[in-house]
């Protein structure tokens, strides 16, 4: 915006949209008198912002949106007017996002630069109410806060929705998450419809149940989920487990599971140093009752065998820890760590003492393809489903996983086997050429 004016036209976003690049297969100038094939578009609907890539959510959505760019679609995203902007009256979405999508639809928002400004009262009445809820926590108040992750929409924002979709022709339209799914039947467009499941909240409630805690989200049956998702005809998990529990009550839809895309490390350490243990995480419910667990349970338990034992943990879920924590012995916390290669290698064993799990443990994947060996409780495999059980140790219970833990340690041919063998296959068994397919039969 030019200083002294107000923003231009092509600044301003009441439902329009932003084009930012050609469609899939366009690679530059072409001779003159030859059209441009037109891109084959999809609309993703979201009602979130997209600016943190530290968040699971955020991750898994960067592997759909590159599956469907190689499966030669161009994507527009598409946000719920309100629900999108959450608490906050603003919102950017994040350039490793960006660069994967080919337009944006911000229905009832002004663009200023990369930046846009909500115009819904609704908004900004929640940004007012946020703040004061804040100043009253920081008095020391306790004011819990709704979580909206699992709500509908309401009819109007819906509705609304629907139409922003509508408007712009698409071969596929796809809601993220399940309580999205009911706004596709509210959709006019011809298009196929589908619904990307990289969180099931009604697994994920149980796995909190399970653990006796309260859901961190609303608490919905398998059955209503099932009822939310029934519009799609196409069902894109993020978990295999979750592709088993829900498709037999769809049988009218096709499941498709969309593995993890986990990036390859060529230039992984290996040379000779000391063995060490190392969890890695970002900060959530499951990650921190894991570090919890390995912290009090575990990893005395390891001591007690081998007292000179080294656990460094890695990521945002460093900022869980306790002062007494840091003070453990053989205990680093390295927070988060610009290169993972670093730390990987067969001298490194991959911890996954996973007890409440939602989606796929995306640490399990990152482990192998560091050619780490790794010890994973087995809820921590169960969103990949048999394909990656001879790729880990899998045990039972803080006694065995100690046990097999200090064992490793010692034992330097069976890191350096371990670590190959993942480092080999890992590639093949996540890669994503069935969901691929599934976008250019459209």
């Amino acid at each position: 915006m030019r200083r002294g004016q107000g923003p231009s036209l092509a600044e301003i976003n009441l439902d329009m949209t932003v084009r930012k690049k050609e469609g899939p297969g366009d690679t530059g100038p072409r001779p003159e008198g030859t059209a441009s094939p037109a891109p084959r578009w999809a609309n993703l609907i979201v009602a979130r912002q997209l600016d943190d890539m530290n968040a699971g959510n955020t991750a898994y959505l960067l592997v759909l949106l590159r599956t469907m760019r190689r499966g030669g679609l161009s994507v527009r995203v598409v946000f719920a007017p309100r629900r999108s902007f959450g608490n906050r009256p603003f919102m950017r979405i994040h350039p490793q996002v960006q660069a994967e999508i080919g337009e944006v639809v911000c229905p009832q928002s002004l663009r200023i630069g990369e930046v846009y400004i909500s115009l819904s009262p609704t908004v900004w009445g929640r940004f007012i109410i946020r703040l004061l809820r804040e100043a009253r926590r920081r008095t020391g108040g306790h004011v819990p806060i709704r979580s909206l992750l699992s709500a509908p929409l309401d009819l109007t924002e819906a509705s609304s929705l629907a139409s922003a979709s509508d408007r712009h022709a698409c071969a596929l339209v796809i809601a993220e998450y399940s309580n999205l799914a009911p706004v596709l039947d509210v959709m006019k467009s011809g298009a196929v419809k589908s619904v990307f499941l990289h969180d099931l909240f009604s697994l994920r409630a149980q796995a909190f149940r399970a653990r006796g805690e309260a859901p961190d989200h609303a608490d919905i049956s398998l059955e209503e989920e099932a009822a939310w998702v029934r519009p799609a005809d196409v069902q894109i998990y993020a978990s295999a487990n979750e592709l088993a529990a829900l498709s037999p009550l769809t049988p009218g839809a096709r499941g498709v599971w969309m593995r993890p895309d986990v990036p390859d490390y060529p230039d992984v350490r290996t040379d000779d140093v000391t063995p060490r243990a190392v969890f890695l995480g970002t900060r959530h419910a499951g990650n921190t009752d894991a570090l919890r667990h390995l912290l009090d349970d575990i990893w005395p338990r390891v001591l007690a065998r081998r007292p000179e034992a080294q656990l460094w943990i890695a990521g945002s879920t460093c900022s869980v820890m306790t002062p007494d924590d840091h003070t453990r012995p053989g205990v680093r916390a390295l927070g988060r760590v610009g290169d993972l290669a670093s730390i990987g290698g067969p001298a490194s064993i991959g911890l996954a003492p996973t007890r409440i799990a939602s989606g796929v443990s995306i640490k399990v994947a990152e482990y192998l393809r560091l050619g780490m060996p790794c010890i994973a409780y087995p809820v921590a495999l169960e969103g990949f489903g048999r394909a990656l059980d001879d790729l880990a140790d899998t045990v039972e219970g803080p006694d065995a996983f100690a046990a097999r833990l200090a064992d490793l340690l010692d034992d330097d041919a069976g890191r350096l086997k371990r670590s190959q063998k993942a480092r080999d296959q890992i590639g093949a068994r996540l890669d994503n050429e069935e969901l691929a397919a599934v976008f250019r039969a459209l």
